[in-house]
């Protein structure tokens, strides 16, 4: 059975990139007519020291400032949302986010911030979300400079590109923006040399990208989807795209294999937000 989906879960620890992903993820709930739940981890604190939430005098009281602040930032762009906040207590701040994945449209995290999320662009916690989260991750990063009016989504033709698309035409629709289809692909060595036709080759990849559009333009008539062909490095290809696009869409290997290499590099380089999407083990919308 198909579960629809409309809460939007982002992680927050007060810090300024917490407070863009929290605006981001603010946006994108009001855009798509969803709510807002916004979660602060608690690690397990040092000696064995425990901390019962909400419990008088406890340090948690000091964390309701930090989760107000979150909830007023989000009412502030969309007096109508609807905002919940949670402290969470978990091993880490990747599990503690994961618990409630399974319930939301997408999970949405800052690049960097302060405690859990320090170095989130070079440490573990982003990549273990994107890497193992049902659905979409969505990484806030880039910049603050207005709507580009384009979506871009990478598409490597060897994997099911069906949650990847299912979240690009969704995001392109509730934008009124263009999708942009990319295809980047590297000709084997002496591929030239050997006479393979490299014009013909990226028209056939065009082609197998028209053909995996199809079903998501009829199911979105007014999104305009270009399919673009390039050679080149995906990672390098998904960035440069990036610097004039609101979001770059990548999929995954699959529910059993982590986080593969052109998801991580766009995560780590895009210049703009990224979302990581991961098929789930129930049916979506679509």
């Amino acid at each position: 059975m198909s579960t629809k989906r409309t809460a939007i879960i982002v992680g927050t620890d007060g810090s300024g990139q917490s407070d863009r992903a929290i605006a981001w993820a603010a946006d994108e709930a009001a855009r798509n007519g969803g709510s807002l739940r916004v979660l602060h981890v608690v690690e397990p604190a040092p000696h064995g020291v425990e901390y019962a939430a909400g419990a008088p005098g406890s340090l948690a009281e000091s964390w309701n400032p930090l989760l107000r602040g979150a909830r007023d930032l989000a009412s502030r762009r969309h007096p109508e949302l609807r905002v919940e906040t949670m402290l969470v207590h978990a091993r880490n701040v990747a599990e503690g986010l994961r618990q409630y994945a399974d319930d939301a449209a997408q999970v949405v995290i800052g690049h960097r911030g302060r405690g859990g999320f320090t170095e989130l662009l070079l440490g573990s916690t982003g990549l273990r979300l994107a890497g193992h989260c049902p659905g979409a991750v969505v990484v806030v990063r880039g910049r603050d400079d207005g709507a580009a009016g384009e979506i871009v989504v990478g598409l490597d033709l060897a994997e099911d590109p069906g949650p990847a698309l299912r979240y690009a035409f969704a995001a392109a629709d509730a934008r009124e923006a263009r999708l942009r289809v990319l295809h980047a692909w590297r000709p084997a060595m002496l591929a030239v040399e050997v006479g393979v036709d490299l014009t013909s080759a990226c028209d056939t990849f065009r082609g197998h990208l028209a053909a995996a559009l199809a079903p998501w333009r009829s199911r979105h008539p007014d999104v305009k989807a270009v399919e673009d062909v390039v050679i080149g490095h995906p990672v390098e290809a998904l960035v440069s795209a990036s610097a004039n696009a609101d979001l770059v869409v990548v999929g995954s290997r699959g529910r059993a294999v982590p986080l593969g290499s052109v998801s991580h590099g766009a995560i780590h380089h895009a210049r703009c937000p990224v979302a990581v999407v991961r098929p789930r083990d129930t049916a979506e919308p679509a």
